[in-house]
């Protein structure tokens, strides 16, 4: 007989590095542990490939010397992240992994530069910005294939279901979830709407707290913007998995550079854009893809309180 609960409501294994149980406590070192072996091991990695080739100057791996290089190496170091953290903290949460290999990519940002050095890289040419919107396409495109990954080996029956904490919110226990996969919830439209409900409000959040190019300003807007931009879609439109939700804050980004590129921000010449849409293009492609895919997946989770981390 087929499960009837959701494959992302279920987690890989019984146990956190086949030690503890996976609840309390357990939960949240197996999750840190997790974080911790991904900022190791983009760390290393990208001190060994040398990303970015300068540090706290180069940003966009399209610009790079060798850009297929750059761009495999960080898709390979992103999948190799997510196994480890899916090896630690699989147990916890069905894309724990996914989410440590993400805020793990932060290390690669902090070595980076800012949107103002890039484009002094390409003296302060506005096309500069195709290049972006094509590097976190690529980069939204890796994290989709690994997210389908975890998909695939949980329908391989890989998962198993968690029952709700006693006194959570939820979506209902898992024996209910065959009916709430009928109902409007999880409607396409409904899904689409999460999306587009998620990636307005991060940026409008976005267009208040990012007037710097500054890179802790960036990451910290994107973290807040992207968790609570989840915590309110999630509300208006209640659906899974959380691939509708994560990738808001890349669709943000994605426009945010089409929209610099075709000449809406002024400032550019000097690498400091300015304008109504110009904090969406203020962050890189990294981050983005770092802080603003795990700040969503970290929402997600937080109005699913399906199991504590």
């Amino acid at each position: 007989m087929a499960a009837t609960w959701p494959v992302d409501d279920g987690v890989f294994g019984q146990w956190v590095v086949g030690i503890w149980k996976p609840s309390g406590t357990g939960a949240r070192v197996g999750l840190l542990l997790a974080i911790i072996a991904d900022l190791a091991i983009f760390g290393l990695g990208s001190r060994w490939l040398g990303i970015p080739p300068l540090i706290s100057f180069d940003g966009s791996l399209l610009l790079e010397p060798s850009p297929t290089a750059a761009v495999a190496a960080i898709a390979l170091l992103l999948a190799l992240a997510t196994a480890v953290g899916t090896v630690l903290a699989g147990s916890v949460r069905f894309e724990a992994g996914l989410f440590a290999a993400a805020l793990g990519m932060i290390v690669v940002s902090l070595r980076s530069g800012t949107v103002q050095t890039v484009l002094q890289q390409s003296n302060g040419d506005d096309h500069v910005f195709v290049a972006l919107a094509a590097e976190l396409l690529i980069l939204a495109v890796v994290l989709g294939a690994l997210w389908a990954m975890l998909w695939i080996a949980g329908r391989a029956k890989l998962v198993r279901p968690v029952a709700p904490e006693a006194g959570a919110v939820a979506d209902g226990p898992p024996a209910a979830h065959g009916a709430a996969a009928a109902s409007g919830s999880e409607h396409p439209a409904m899904k689409l709407a999460a999306t587009a409900a998620q990636a307005v409000v991060t940026a409008i959040i976005m267009m208040f707290l990012c007037q710097s190019q500054a890179k802790y300003q960036a990451l910290a807007s994107l973290a807040i913007a992207s968790t609570v931009g989840t915590i309110v879609a999630y509300h208006s439109f209640p659906t899974r998995p959380s691939v509708w939700f994560w990738t808001g804050p890349l669709l943000v980004g994605f426009f945010g550079y089409i929209l610099a590129a075709s000449g809406q921000d002024s400032g550019i010449a000097v690498g400091n854009p300015q304008g109504m849409f110009a904090a969406l293009a203020r962050p890189l492609p990294v981050d983005y893809a770092s802080v603003g895919t795990a700040g969503a997946i970290w929402g997600y989770w937080i109005v699913r309180k399906r199991q504590p981390a």
